[in-house]
This record gives structure tokens, sequence and C-alpha cells, in this order.
């Protein structure tokens, strides 16, 4: 090789290598996609961690708390233990990395606030689905109550039974109930997922009701107990809500009267330096 083709050589070598460098990167980013990847990572690891359900681990434990408190209802259907605590993790390094500017401590009490604040507010808003339950649970037991007396088979009554529930929730179950026994699935396994939709006792003594009722057929003595339960029970939650309108009541009043003492004790202040600069 002469040295002019050994010259031309080096100066090609640079536009070689920037040609393969760009080839490579092409390649590198088409095979290279983190969303894929993330993906692929969330369904392998939750894909093991579901292979421990049926030995009682965190996943089947955290899953059956969430289907009880509501979280599909309230954050989504697609809602499991992953992606429950990748929320957690994600707001807690939020308030961790946003008030952590103000300080160590700070920073630290935010992140714990926030990691048990989804949590905290299932167990909230579950306690608010349970009370605004009560009357239609109510008046579900009365309507099958009325309907097995007229001769209506336990299980027709039942798939019926969620077109006069208003609630959005309970009625989203019950309609979910209606279509596995009209399905013709088995009726002991579809209420038992209703059941593990709810943490109301309510619930379960509906279904523990109904449940005897298949197996002996008397159903009626039992539904009309549980109703007056739940009617003793409604009285209670009003006399609650009421004792808390009054505290309300109470409260406000209270601040009015400080805000006029105040405004007047400021009268009287405002005069008496008024007065003695007269002087």
């Amino acid at each position: 090789m002469t040295e002019a083709q050994i010259l031309l050589a080096l100066k090609l070598l640079p536009g070689v290598a920037a040609v393969l460098f760009f080839g490579l990167t092409c390649e590198l980013r088409r095979s290279f996609q983190p969303g894929q990847m993330i993906l692929k990572t969330y369904r392998e690891f939750s894909g093991m961690l579901r292979k421990k359900e049926q030995g009682g681990g965190w996943y089947h434990r955290t899953f059956a708390w969430l289907q009880k408190n509501g979280g599909p209802f309230h954050y989504g259907s697609r809602i499991d233990p992953v992606r429950y605590l990748a929320l957690r993790v994600a707001l807690a390094m939020a308030g961790l990395l946003t008030v952590g500017t103000l300080g160590t401590e700070a920073g630290i009490a935010a992140g714990l606030l926030l990691f048990f604040l989804p949590g905290g507010l299932l167990l909230y808003l579950n306690g608010k689905d349970n009370e605004r339950m009560l009357p239609e649970l109510k008046l579900v037991y009365h309507a099958l109550e009325i309907q097995i007396r007229a001769g209506v088979y336990m299980t027709d009554a039942l798939a019926e039974c969620y077109g006069s529930v208003r609630e959005p929730r309970l009625r989203e179950a019950l309609l979910a109930l209606a279509g596995d026994i009209v399905m013709k699935a088995d009726i002991f396994q579809a209420l038992d997922r209703f059941q593990q939709k709810f943490d109301n006792r309510y619930v379960d003594s509906l279904c523990i009701t109904l449940l005897q009722a298949l197996e002996s057929g008397q159903a009626l003595e039992l539904l009309s107990d549980i109703g007056e339960q739940i009617k003793d029970m409604e009285a209670g939650v009003l006399e609650r809500k009421k004792n808390a309108l009054d505290r309300s009541i109470t409260f406000y009043q209270l601040g009015v009267l400080a805000v006029v003492l105040g405004l007047a004790l400021y009268a009287c202040v405002v005069y008496m330096f008024g007065a003695a600069a007269g002087f």
C-alpha cells in the first residue's frame, strides 16, 4: 500500500466511524425501549408475586384488602397490589423531594404522611360508602323478602334487585352478581365474589343468609330480622349526623360571637387611644 493510499484511508476513517456510530445508535434506539422494559419488568414482578397468592402472601392479603375497601371502585379497576405500592412509593418520594428542601426532618415526615395517605383515604371513603349503603341495603333486604314471599325463586329475585339501588358501588357489585347468576355461574362462588368486594357486616349477613336459604329454604325470617337491625343502625347513623350538625352550628355561633367581641374590643381600644391623645 502506497503512502497516498494510507493518507486517503486515514482521511476516510472518521467518516466511516461516524456512519458506523450512527447505525449502532439507531439499532440501540430501536431495540432499547424504556417503556417496554418497564412494562415487562412490572409484569414479571407482578407475576412472581401472584404465584404466591395461594400461600397467603403479601400480594394476596393486599389484593383482598383493596377489594374489601373499594380500591377498584375508588382508585380504578386496574389497581392491584403492585400498582398500589408504586403509587405509595411515588407519593412518598414526591413529598420527600419537595418538602425536603425545607429540612430533612420535614421531608421525612411528609414522605411518611404521603406513603400512608392512600390507605387512610381508602379507609375513610369505605366508611362513607358503608354509611350511604345502609338505606340501599335495607331496600335490598325488603325487596328480597317481598319477592321470596311472593313465590319468586331466590336467585331470580337476587338478579333483579340491583334495579332499585342508586348507590354506585353497591349497584356495580349487584350488577356483576346478577351477571354471574344470569350466566348460570356457581351461585356460591358468585356470592363469595360479591362478599369479598365489601367490608360491611350487613353485606356479610346478606350473603350468609342467602347461602343458608339455598341449603334450608328458610330465608324470610332472617331477612326480616336483619332488615330491622339495619333500620336501627340507620337511626344511629342519622343521630350521629344530627349531633355532628349541632356541633358545627355551635362552633359557627361561637366563631361569630368571637368576631363580634373582637370588633367591640378593637373599637374600645381605638376609642381609648383617641381619647388619650386628645388630652
